[in-house]
């Protein structure tokens, strides 16, 4: 979309907001017009309309600093994305990418690499590739249900992170959904524990694994069906993967699910926590993995056609295989233990 026609489009959208709830202006403008993110003094910028937007007599004054940032002189600015992802990838990607340009990392293991982390990168890299040439800005949520919403709702782009096909499909009025990354039977996961949970550590069996208590999140389905189908009686809930790792380090729960790490002995670290797998098992969840992109965001068929090329060249050149097997997600060192639900068809 040409970037004066764009700018016309988010001044429509923050005004529309503006004459129906003034009160939330900042989260307009922070979703809503990412091309200020990148202007010169984009800070004070945004306070001074907000200022303007709680006088309603200053509307139209804020009309023409919104056209004036909408002028070619922004043209990369206006062609700047969303992306919402969970904030406590934030950190590890920061931690990943340091000062390198995400475009061009070709190996993906490291400090801060972790599944998640690494499709943020290959997101930008997809985009790229297919020929979006726009700069990706991540928005942090706290809920995985809340990041669905604003992509649904077309407040944002799309996803920085992977979601699962069955989340999506009620959306697909709204949403856009790209081929499977991570496909059936692709997404192995450990059962970690504390490192001196002896009697969770010795739980190598179904049977032993049934009588442990499990924390998990109501909201992500695979991971309760999953723990559903291995019959574990007892499951404790919570909504943030900090909480979960708390409860786990407290003995609250005896375990979680988690995707495996890339460091020597496989651990989870969060801050001072660490939580290790049970040796021997894994488990397959159900379901595929995609990239949902907002029908009703403007650009929102461009990116998804970017992301349908661009996906195909990184299969192709066997870089998503690559890059998950670097960060630990495809682990060869569990290759061989035992699956506990063999009828989740595996890679």
């Amino acid at each position: 979309m040409h970037p004066n026609l764009l700018g016309f489009v988010y001044l429509t959208k923050v005004l529309i907001a503006f004459s129906t709830n003034n009160k939330n202006c900042h989260q307009y403008l922070v979703l809503q017009i990412p091309h200020l993110d990148v202007c010169k003094g984009a800070n004070w910028l945004k306070k001074i309309i907000c200022s303007l937007f709680m006088h309603q007599r200053h509307w139209l004054l804020v009309a023409v600093i919104l056209l004036v940032t909408a002028t070619p002189n922004t043209v990369l600015a206006s062609n700047t994305i969303v992306a919402a992802v969970d904030e406590d990838i934030i950190a590890d990607y920061q931690l990943f990418v340091g000062e390198r340009d995400p475009l061009l990392i070709n190996y993906f293991g490291g400090p801060g690499a972790r599944r998640d982390v690494i499709e943020i990168v290959l997101l930008q890299q997809a985009l790229d590739l297919g020929g979006f040439k726009g700069k990706v800005t991540l928005h942090p949520e706290n809920s995985y249900l809340r990041i669905l919403k604003l992509v649904t709702d077309g407040q944002v782009a799309l996803s920085g992170a992977l979601m699962w096909r069955e989340d999506i499909k009620p959306f697909t009025a709204h949403l856009f959904k790209t081929k499977a990354v991570v496909k059936e039977g692709e997404f192995i996961a450990g059962l970690y524990t504390r490192a001196d949970n002896q009697r969770a550590l010795q739980a190598n069996t179904l049977e032993k694994v049934q009588h442990l208590s499990a924390a998990s999140n109501s909201h992500w389905n695979a991971d309760v069906k999953t723990l559903t189908a291995l019959g574990v009686r007892k499951v404790q809930f919570s909504t943030y993967w900090v909480q979960i790792a708390r409860m786990v380090a407290a003995k609250r729960a005896d375990f979680t699910l988690a995707p495996f790490q890339v460091n020597p002995e496989m651990k989870v670290i969060i801050g001072n926590l660490e939580l290790v797998p049970i040796p021997g098992i894994k488990v397959a969840l159900p379901g595929s993995r995609h990239w949902p992109v907002s029908k009703k965001h403007p650009q929102g068929e461009e990116i998804f056609n970017a992301l349908v090329k661009g996906i195909e060249i990184l299969e192709q050149r066997k870089i998503i295989q690559r890059a998950y097997e670097e960060c630990g997600f495809f682990h060869p060192q569990v290759k061989t233990w035992v699956l506990l639900n063999p009828h989740i068809k595996q890679r």
